[in-house]
């Protein structure tokens, strides 16, 4: 009776032990200690790696708006530059010097250009759609950011409409002003969202990467508890067994 209960004693610490090394191997095989039988854990890792994943998103939607009003900025950078050579222009048509010939060229030109604008506005657009003259609203995430690119008229822009030229001047450093607050707030919006989304993805390995050396040390303990234990058992299994033919003898 003694020896069978010794015998189960044994047997249990040595499914018990092998059970904790296979678990080990698990851990070092999977490489995760988040289990499906730990379901709260499970749980808020899930949950980082769904904001994570959400972060990562509103980054590629700012980056994306970023460019597009960089685009939008190129052509009112141009436009800009265009409008000094149409002050030029009314400066020297304004030449006492000059004959009716070549205030026309100089009339031409200056349509030319305004044209040549017209089409830049037109024209601009970023995937398919036109660039000014519309708002609209990105998701970051948990945040949203509202950005208006103001529409620009050339109407009145003629030689010798000072004032038109003036005030299309204006319009242009508003619109100047309005794209460069979008591109300042998607900027500050993606450096915190990769500082967020970093520390999120920390946590997130806290939890869920396996720490290697420690699960390789507790298997190799494990599976040393268990083949010691199956050595003894054998030992004993052998000394019982030189008993009984002992007895028999």
């Amino acid at each position: 009776m003694k020896i069978n209960d010794t015998k189960t004693a044994t047997l249990n610490f040595i499914n018990e032990h092998k059970k904790k090394a296979d678990e080990e191997l698990g851990k070092i095989g999977s490489g995760t200690k988040v289990k499906a039988t730990d379901a709260a854990m499970m749980q808020i890792a899930q949950a980082l790696m769904s904001d994570a994943t959400v972060m990562a998103q509103g980054i590629q939607n700012a980056n994306e708006n970023v460019a597009m009003l960089q685009i939008a900025d190129g052509v009112l950078q141009n436009l800009s530059q265009t409008t000094i050579h149409l002050q030029e222009l009314e400066v020297r048509a304004n030449s006492a010097s000059l004959n009716a010939d070549q205030k026309r060229m100089i009339e031409s030109e200056y349509d030319a250009q305004v044209k040549a604008m017209n089409d830049a506005i037109s024209q601009a657009s970023y995937n398919g759609q036109p660039l000014f003259g519309r708002s609209f609203t990105t998701s970051l995430g948990n945040s949203e950011i509202s950005v208006t690119i103001p529409k620009l008229n050339t109407e009145g822009l003629a030689l010798g409409e000072s004032d038109a030229l003036e005030a299309f001047r204006e319009s242009l450093q508003k619109a100047m002003s309005e794209i460069g607050s979008g591109m300042n707030a998607y900027t500050s919006s993606i450096n915190s969202l990769l500082t967020t989304r970093t520390n999120t993805l920390a946590a997130y390995s806290q939890m869920a990467d396996t720490d290697i050396a420690k699960s390789v040390n507790d298997f190799k303990n494990e599976n040393l508890l268990t083949q010691s234990a199956l050595f003894a058992q054998a030992h004993s299994n052998k000394l019982v067994q030189e008993r009984v033919q002992t007895l028999l003898a």
